[in-house]
């Protein structure tokens, strides 16, 4: 390339956010139009410069030509490009992507504020979704909430990790390739590689994130979706669920349909989930605490490091305290829907806990060959 191309780059550069801002006068705008004509995004290394500078400096003569200091220009020409994307190289980047206006890829009703919906390639390259889609793909608005299909999206093969970030203040919902549905709270995203959907389904998740998994099967075999986050990896097949890590050193998923196998990234088993019940994590402590309770008060005394139980049936008590522990617990059905209330300490030894629970319920318990049975007392 010669030493006049890049120049010429990003002259384009800041002429063409100058047009998506609704800057540049009328025969700037013709300029844009010329240009864009002459710009090829899958033989970018084939395109025409000479001619283009051709177009460039005729521009700039009538520019001088109309008495506009120079000066001033090269100052504003200079920030605008310090700030800008660089939005030609992005034509010829790994990914493939399309304005939202059927008869241009540029709009200039353009939504470049820091909290709209944004589509990251390879953590570098970003696409405002509000402005412009990733080929192939469509966004619907339903109410306030947008939309964004990637079912049938089109990427090079050279793209690796696709992430959509949502820093708006409604949810935003991504139809993936395998028909599964993702909504983002906000600040809320979602990564995954540029091969999601044929022979895997992995995902990593931060802040809150709503999945409607859709069942899939590749080679006679149903294939898991697996969602990964700092704290806990997530196993399904089908299913809804919500995944929560907005707290530092704390996350949570709540099964709302279907069944999970959950593990804790820093400690070894795993735990299946059923409808209805939450899990909870700690980034400190390699164990998860499993219950149909979401009550503040129950949240606050495991963080205390305590058991907090309110009304709930002794078989579902036992159920979280051997998940806890990772022990088996089985509860005689004479006594497995008795109601318990209390607070106990989530001492490192099981048999304190359940030494607590005998004393002030009535029940007895005893270990044979690593079970643990709940009998009356």
């Amino acid at each position: 390339m010669s030493t006049s191309k890049p120049r010429i780059r990003i002259f384009i550069v800041n002429l063409f956010n100058k047009y998506l801002s609704g800057k540049t006068t009328e025969n700037e705008d013709h300029l844009v139009e010329k240009i864009y004509d002459r710009l090829d995004i899958h033989h970018l290394d084939e395109i025409d410069y000479d001619s283009i500078n051709k177009e460039i400096k005729q521009h700039v003569d009538t520019v001088i030509s109309r008495k506009i200091k120079f000066s001033n220009r090269k100052k504003h020409y200079r920030l605008a490009v310090a700030a800008s994307v660089l939005f030609v190289l992005s034509l010829g980047s790994l990914f493939l992507y399309q304005g939202k206006d059927t008869d241009t890829s540029f709009s200039r009703n353009t939504h470049r504020s820091a909290h709209s919906p944004q589509l990251i390639i390879d953590k570098e390259q970003r696409i405002n979704l509000l402005d412009s889609l990733p080929l192939g793909s469509t966004l619907q608005k339903k109410g306030e909430q947008h939309i964004l299909d990637l079912t049938d999206m089109k990427t090079s093969p050279k793209v690796a990790l696709i992430e959509i970030n949502n820093p708006s203040e409604t949810p935003f919902t991504i139809i993936l390739k395998d028909q599964t549905t993702v909504s983002l709270n906000k600040q809320s995203s979602i990564s995954f590689q540029s091969n999601f959907g044929l022979s895997s389904r992995e995902v990593a998740a931060v802040g809150e994130v709503d999945f409607h998994v859709s069942k899939k099967q590749f080679q006679d075999k149903w294939l898991p979706f697996i969602v990964r986050t700092q704290l806990q990896t997530i196993e399904v097949l089908g299913t809804q669920f919500h995944v929560s890590t907005t707290i530092r050193g704390e996350e949570n998923v709540l099964l709302k349909e279907g069944s999970i196998r959950l593990a804790h990234n820093h400690s070894d088993g795993t735990v299946i989930l059923r409808p209805g019940e939450q899990a909870f994590l700690q980034e400190l402590q390699p164990k998860i605490m499993i219950s149909s309770h979401s009550s503040k008060a129950k949240i606050d005394s495991w963080r205390r490091g305590e058991f907090y139980f309110e009304n709930e049936k002794l078989m579902q008590v036992m159920k979280e305290i051997g998940t806890w522990y990772g022990k088996s617990i089985v509860v005689s059905d004479e006594i497995g829907h008795r109601s318990l209330t209390g607070i106990f300490t989530r001492y490192d030894d099981i048999k304190d806990v359940m030494h607590m629970i005998a004393l002030t319920n009535s029940v007895d318990f005893n270990e044979k060959k690593g079970v643990i049975y709940v009998t009356v007392k």
